[in-house]
């Protein structure tokens, strides 16, 4: 008794092991299709693949090669194409259905199939051979990354469809990515379990479970996962962090830790929509240019080929020199007055950057308080003077600082020896009218203007391997970025005598705050400008803008993901703790419960309408089965009725003797039992009338022996054929 007992224990634990198998196939295909597909293929997917991998099973019993399997898996989706192809274009169903309606039909049929076909495959493979359950497990490991990838590159308001309703409540949706990425890893985990023993497999899933949890718990002591570093587009971000809390050792000293601009050909900013840092503005400010310069770096000191970050004391040191630990002054600030007025902003670095940056003229920075350590690198606020005048009043100014010795003001008018920069800015110049043929910063404007008429964007280009980058672009195919373009324009503006730089920063459209007060910077931001000093504005951003093109336009950010962050740099807590939350918390748990509850009751009435189809398959089977395959249809479907009266085979146990076995409370079965051990062995064929008559007497047993209800329960349970054996 007890061996039975433990058979049985045996055969449930295995019945259910294949029905969570076949469940986490059918849940695998249907996450792969949700997102391309409608919800009706989604529920075709879930039910191919929980079919199929249950007929894998069965066919892993068989005779049938492995090879050949493949080959039919391959040829049958081949077919499935091929159907999908005549259901869409021109056929009777599209001018049945309509166009959509064809679609949808097509694309639902073909999700059945497909996942039908694929799992059965797969499932045939992972029987025999353990190395393909790996197979299975790719099914699962794809089906949830795709979920993310829109998630990649820092977009933690991606995909729209899961992580919308989270920000909506103000909660940071990383949180979620992270349970749904435990629940990859169970079910890929389930996939692996080969355990067939029932108390084995219950200690597997246990552990599996302690594993899990000692995740849960260790995440908020670890931290989430940092966001992706933005690369080093323009020597702005570092590449990899060597030291104290992320900085540099040129960092920690204070230097620059980019020190030239590289000329490229084929120039990749690093990572350009990865989100690197973001702005919150304390004041409403519209820049005169209609574009935020965030400056970090300066290079004015011409090296005989390019132009360099200086090595004296005396130059550039408006910019702000290393990362504050206290609130820190910014020598030779531009003063505020009628030209220019403070407003203080907040910057959250989400990537490891050389050096600080702030809106174009900084006056004073100050450490903060990190409020999200696992999103943010550091927080600082900066006090700038930022540009109020518009840039027509500047032309009454005068370039240049009246505290400037000799050797500062012919550092910031060095322009390399070819004749041709004063030739071409003195040729330009020459266009503008008289009244303003004298004026130093009209002319400053008029190369700006020039280049950006002349010039034409593009990443891809070919003048780094010139011994003058600069020349080659501009007296060449003029076809460059913002390195080429800065340094065009600083050249030309120092043979004119006017003091000039490249910036480096970056630069951000004020129509990306979409009228919020963050702002979100990304690795495309990445920009190079010229600048010119004007005494009384200090140093004024007098970029180019090419009005021709060769590279699409970067998209802007999203404007839910900067929203978010902008949230989180305020100190705005992605976990509501405090009393003022718990309307959002029963809210977010209104909405999980209704959603899971909605999912689950769907799985599962997907999951019972499948087992009753298959049960009422095999019990009309008969009726339009081959005279070859009627006994072994027959006897099928007597057994699952004699199963639902809780009579089955024992594992191990023979045909013949569980015929024998019951043969005082069922003896009509004994017949169909040797007709269908003799069909199988090719004995002889047996006649169709004497199969169906006999049938028919286990049936009349059945109603003579058993009660109703007994009966009644059997027929209900959708689940009774799967213990038919």
């Amino acid at each position: 008794m007890t061996a039975a007992v433990q058979r049985s224990s045996l055969g449930v634990a295995g019945a259910i092991a294949e029905l969570g198998r076949a469940t986490i196939h059918g849940l695998g295909w249907s996450v792969l299709v949700a997102t391309m597909a409608p919800s009706g293929s989604v529920l075709a997917a879930f039910l191919g693949g929980l079919g199929g991998c249950l007929i894998g099973a069965k066919v892993a019993r068989t005779r049938v090669r492995t090879s050949a399997v493949v080959v039919g898996a391959v040829l049958l989706i081949a077919l499935v194409s091929g159907l999908r192809a005549s259901l869409t274009h021109g056929s009777m169903l599209a001018a049945m259905l309509g166009p959509v309606g064809a679609l949808r039909f097509a694309g639902t049929l073909t999700a059945l199939l497909v996942a039908a076909i694929g799992s059965a495959a797969m499932r045939v493979g992972s029987r025999r051979r353990a190395i393909f359950a790996v197979l299975e497990l790719l099914l699962v490991a794809v089906a949830f990354a795709q979920l993310f990838v829109p998630h990649r590159h820092g977009a933690i308001n991606r995909p729209f469809y899961l992580a919308d309703w989270i920000i909506a409540l103000g909660w940071d949706p990383t949180w979620l990515f992270l349970f749904m990425g435990g629940t990859a890893t169970v079910f890929g985990l389930v996939l692996l379990l080969r355990e067939q023993r029932f108390g084995r497999a219950v200690i597997n899933l246990g552990v599996i479970a302690l594993l899990l949890a000692v995740i849960v718990v260790a995440t908020p002591m670890i931290g989430m996962p940092p966001p992706p570093d933005g690369g080093g587009g323009l020597g702005l971000r570092s590449d990899k962090s060597e030291g104290k809390d992320g900085e540099s050792e040129k960092q920690d000293r204070g230097g620059p830790a980019a020190s030239e601009l590289e000329f490229r050909n084929k120039y990749n900013t690093g990572g350009s929509r990865v989100p690197v840092a973001v702005v919150l503005f304390h004041d409403d400010y519209s820049p005169p240019s209609g574009v935020y310069y965030f400056r970090q770096g300066a290079f004015s000191q011409y090296n005989g080929r390019k132009l360099v970050v200086s090595g004296r004391q005396d130059i550039d040191n408006d910019l702000i020199p290393y990362f504050p630990t206290r609130r820190i002054e910014i020598e030779n600030a531009p003063p505020t007055n009628d030209n220019r007025g403070p407003l203080e902003t907040t910057i959250a670095l989400m990537a490891d950057h050389t050096q600080p940056f702030a809106l174009e003229a900084p006056l004073e920075v100050e450490p903060l308080d990190n409020p999200s350590p696992n999103r943010f690198r550091r927080v600082y606020r900066a006090t700038s003077a930022v540009l109020t005048a518009d840039y027509i009043s500047m032309l009454d100014g005068y370039v240049g600082s009246p505290a400037w010795s000799k050797e500062q003001w012919a550092h910031y008018t060095e322009v390399p020896p070819d004749t041709r920069y004063a030739e071409l800015g003195a040729e330009i110049s020459a266009a503008l009218p008289d009244e303003l043929e004298n004026n130093p910063i009209a002319k400053a404007f008029a190369v700006t203007g020039w280049l950006g008429r002349e010039g034409i964007y593009s990443l891809k280009n070919d003048h780094s391997g010139a011994n003058d980058p600069t020349a080659s672009f501009l007296f060449g195919d003029r076809t460059g970025y913002c390195v080429h373009f800065s340094h065009a324009a600083t050249y030309l503006m120092r043979s004119l005598g006017v003091p000039a730089r490249v910036a480096t920063g970056y630069a951000v459209s004020e129509a990306a705050r979409q009228g919020g007060s963050s702002l979100l910077l990304s690795g495309a931001a990445s920009h190079a400008w010229p600048e010119i000093y004007i005494d009384g504005y200090g140093w004024v951003v007098l970029d180019v803008y090419p009005e021709r093109a060769l590279d699409p336009p970067e998209q802007p950010m999203d404007a839910d993901l900067q929203r978010l962050l902008g949230e989180l740099a305020r100190g705005a807590s992605p976990l509501p703790l405090s009393a003022t939350d718990l309307p959002k918390l029963k809210e977010l748990a209104r909405r999980m419960t209704l959603t899971a509850g909605t999912w689950l009751l769907s799985l599962l009435a997907c999951l019972v309408m499948f087992l009753y189809s298959v049960k009422t398959w095999r019990r009309l089977a008969p009726r339009w089965g081959s005279s070859r395959a009627l006994p072994r249809l027959v006897y099928r479907a007597e057994l699952d009725r004699i199963g639902e009266v809780a009579l089955r085979r024992d594992p191990g146990e023979s045909r013949e003797s569980f015929a024998n076995r019951i043969r005082d409370q069922l003896p009509s079965f004994a017949p169909l039992t040797t007709a269908h051990v003799a069909a199988a062995y090719g004995v002889h064929e047996a006649n169709p009338l004497q199969l169906r008559d006999e049938a028919a007497r286990v049936r009349s047993d059945i109603r003579d022996r058993f009660p109703v209800w007994k009966r009644f329960l059997g027929l209900v349970t959708p689940w009774s054929w799967l213990r038919s054996k």
